[in-house]
């Protein structure tokens, strides 16, 4: 996992994955709407992250939070459009705790106390959220209701599975799962009604960062090396793979846009500390979408609309 060129970094050697702050998202079909996202900034002799929305177009950024000592991360819309999950830690890192908030951010909402709970997902519906608890230092999947009610465990182990998105029809969980001393990292999903667990892809890579297609036909992905990382796609069956990014770049993040048409990302293309890209959903037409120096704007996830 990665948090952005400013702070910590996604540390993947002698199969050991060092876990920092993402999180994953699910498209959930519609028109598309505003693109929420994390902006990392220096902060004294810290960082600061807080979350932001843009336009389709990149245009009229709008701050939804400006918190000191504290880090806000990894926002993820409801199938509705209308809130944002999120997680908070304070800077430059601690325990993290899941909260919720309009679209404009207000009404924010703390939902979980007393664990450390990470990168949280809605369904589509938005009556559940699935979120990562760290648990004796690994890491198993959770689900609650959308007020914090009704916590319980969905995976429980020695392997470390975290980074979840759920599915556009609620059936599957599609999410990343590593060993501390073994496999970095790569996608499984679960089939929610039986408690099936199927591998995706099996790579000596790390495989993280996954994300639906608003059809659920095909996952996006986002596979790390020590050199560079790359977006690609493969159907939740583990067929079809494709690649979709190329060059010595760290191509972080996927998300899908509501329409199917596109996919935006972060990256290290145009700046160091990354920029906000997309790119069609086949890969071509790569563009510049927003990034402001000096700040790096990353794990951005696409508002669905009412057709």
């Amino acid at each position: 996992m990665w948090i952005g060129r400013l702070g910590l970094v996604t540390v993947v050697a002698a199969g050991i994955v060092l876990v920092g702050p993402t999180g994953a998202e699910a498209a959930f079909p519609g028109r598309n709407g505003r693109i929420a996202f994390q902006r990392e900034s220096v902060a004294g002799d810290h960082t600061q992250t807080d979350l932001w929305t843009i336009g389709a177009d990149g245009k009229n950024a709008r701050r939804l939070t400006n918190t000191p000592g504290l880090n806000e991360l990894a926002p993820a819309w409801n199938g509705a459009g209308t809130k944002l999950v999120f997680w908070r830690t304070p800077a430059p890192f601690g325990h993290g705790a899941i909260w919720t908030m309009d679209a404009d951010g207000r009404h924010q909402k703390r939902l979980t106390t007393g664990m450390d709970a990470r990168d949280p997902v809605w369904n589509r519906q938005g009556t559940r959220i699935i979120f990562t608890k760290v648990v004796n230092g690994g890491f198993d999947l959770w689900v609650m209701r959308s007020d914090g009610s009704g916590k319980k465990a969905l995976t429980r182990g020695a392997p470390l599975d975290f980074e979840a998105a759920w599915s556009p029809d609620g059936k599957r969980v599609a999410f990343t799962r590593g060993s501390e001393t073994g496999d970095v990292g790569d996608i499984f999903v679960l089939t929610l009604a039986t408690g099936k667990i199927k591998r995706v892809t099996k790579n000596p890579d790390y495989d993280h960062q996954v994300a639906w297609s608003p059809d659920g036909k095909r996952l996006v992905f986002e596979r790390d090396t020590l050199r560079q990382s790359s977006i690609w796609t493969i159907n939740p069956d583990g067929t079809k793979f494709r690649r979709l990014t190329t060059g010595n770049f760290f191509d972080l993040g996927p998300a899908w846009s509501p329409d199917g048409r596109y996919i935006t990302f972060g990256t290290d293309r145009t700046s160091l500390l990354g920029d906000l890209w997309l790119m069609r959903a086949d890969g071509t037409a790569k563009k510049l979408l927003y990034g402001v120096q000096p700040a790096a704007e990353g794990f951005p996830d696409w508002q669905p609309r009412k057709r």
